[in-house]
């Protein structure tokens, strides 16, 4: 496997009421494995603030063809992919005993946090070997027109990081918190990250199940939609 790779061990705490690791966790295990490839590469976080940039993620989508349950022993690998404009592809494996069980596929931006513009993947060299991305689709999510308010959720401490908005990881649990999951997990969700939410900030909660999937829309106060997700459950 090329890239970058780290061993993870599924911490009890992680794992939901079916004893099955949540999302959230299994996309903090990898895109920490991420951090730590660009940290030791002399790109962490605090270097990048230092520079004026700060990578911003705009969609991610993530398969699993297995459950994941506490203390099982993981692989987790990650790669950054052949870009071009201002789209910073970046990939990621998840392995259980040497078999992969769930992979991922992000676009980011750079954003110049001084000029309020976003850096070209051509300006930006992070010094690391490129590879093709996988063959996931990534493309816009097609939502439902007509898709049902079922609640209002009130941006929380612990949704934060440390650009005090919600964590791109947290919105799995946010989701997730309106889905039938008994005995059922997630096994491929895509996530559209739009507009960032803030620390109080009070989102309403559109679903819709077609063909399938089910479609989460969250919206601002303003009117602004904060993010979507296409969802794929399966049983256990």
């Amino acid at each position: 496997m090329q890239g970058y790779m780290r061993n993870i061990e599924v911490d009890v705490h992680d794992v939901d009421f079916n004893g099955v690791c949540r999302v959230s966790s299994l996309m903090r295990y990898i895109q920490s494995t991420a951090q730590m490839q660009l940290t030791e590469n002399g790109m962490s976080y605090d270097k990048l603030k230092e520079m004026g940039k700060a990578f911003i993620i705009s969609k991610i989508r993530l398969e699993f063809s297995a459950p994941v349950y506490s203390y099982d022993k993981l692989e987790t690998h990650t790669f950054p992919c052949i870009s071009r404009g201002y789209s910073f592809i970046r990939c990621y494996g998840l392995y259980k005993n040497g078999a992969m069980i769930g992979r991922a596929i992000s676009v980011w931006a750079l954003v110049d946090i001084e000029k309020h513009g976003l850096v070209k993947v051509g300006d930006f060299d992070l010094n690391l070997q490129t590879y093709e991305a996988w063959d996931m689709p990534i493309g816009h999510i097609r939502m439902p027109s007509a898709m049902k308010k079922v609640g209002e959720y009130t941006v929380a401490y612990a949704d934060l990081d440390q650009n005090k908005h919600i964590n791109n990881t947290k919105y799995a649990d946010i989701f997730a918190s309106y889905l039938p999951l008994d005995k059922r997990r997630i096994d491929s969700i895509t996530i559209s990250y739009l507009n960032e939410a803030k620390f109080r900030d009070k989102l309403d909660v559109y679903l819709e199940e077609a063909d399938g999937f089910y479609y989460i829309r969250t919206v601002r106060a303003d009117g602004k939609v904060n993010a979507e997700a296409e969802i794929h459950l399966c049983d256990i």
